[in-house]
């Protein structure tokens, strides 16, 4: 599999996670900087990720074009939330995280099995996998960028950061359930497939080593930091909270890395 396109469904999947994750935050609580922010560094993944599908990979326009209205929608909500219009921007934030997931990282993660050669009768168990990856890195990247706004608001309340670590763990136990059920009943349903993909998960001469770190990136740390995070929250350490957010989302983003490589 090309490592341009695991990289591409990677930043697909961090941009429409932040877009939808940004907008569980009520607007009028929290600066206008705080989703000017996020939305256009959701624009800004989308477009690279884009940009390496059509300039590398050479991908027709019908296969990325919901992928460029997802840029068009995160750049129209930073520019509504620049004009403090926040119900505005919040309805483009939702708009835009709902096209780029459905028209945008579904084609694009069908895209990756074609390239596979991968035919199944089950993708709803890759659907899964892209649509708890993507919620995972949203809400790591979201409550991390939200950590740093309690440096610019002493008042905010905490109960957003004590969410968003609530968040985050229901995420990583989405994604354990995903990967678990995956390996267990994918050649159940489709046994030609869990022959090829999952025997060589075990195998030390196969892919047992990506598997390992995969598990070890994507799942563990984010498991065991996200309930040190949730412990911070509950005492009022946004400082210490947001630096092990930084070790979540890099984590998260190495697991990814290797559950695209895998299809796990």
């Amino acid at each position: 599999m090309n490592l341009i396109q695991v990289l591409a469904v990677v930043l697909t999947e961090l941009s429409v996670g932040s877009l939808l994750m940004t907008c569980l935050i009520p607007p009028r609580e929290i600066r206008l900087s705080f989703f000017t922010f996020t939305s256009i560094l959701s624009a800004l993944t989308s477009a690279v990720a884009l940009l390496l599908l059509k300039m590398i990979l050479q991908a027709g326009w019908g296969d990325v074009r919901f992928l460029g209205f997802t840029v068009i929608g995160a750049t129209a909500a930073y520019g509504a939330f620049r004009l403090e219009k926040p119900d505005l921007g919040r309805a483009l934030l939702i708009l835009s995280g709902f096209v780029g997931f459905i028209f945008g990282l579904l084609p694009l993660a069908e895209l990756t099995l074609q390239t596979r050669h991968v035919v199944t009768n089950v993708p709803w168990f890759f659907d899964a996998s892209v649509l708890t990856g993507a919620l995972l890195l949203g809400s790591v990247n979201v409550g991390m960028i939200l950590g740093h706004w309690y440096l610019l608001m002493r008042r905010l309340s905490f109960e957003h950061l004590l969410r968003f670590a609530q968040i985050i763990l229901g995420a990583v136990g989405l994604r354990i359930l995903v990967v678990f059920f995956t390996v267990l009943l994918l050649g159940d349903y489709d046994p030609e497939l869990g022959n090829r993909l999952i025997p060589s998960l075990w195998s030390p001469h196969g892919n047992l080593f990506f598997f390992m770190m995969r598990i070890l990136w994507g799942l563990i740390l984010p498991l065991g930091l996200g309930l040190l995070v949730l412990r911070c929250a509950q005492e009022k350490a946004n400082q210490a909270a947001t630096g092990m957010l930084y070790v979540i989302e890099i984590s998260a983003l190495f697991g990814e890395l290797f559950a695209a490589y895998l299809l796990i």
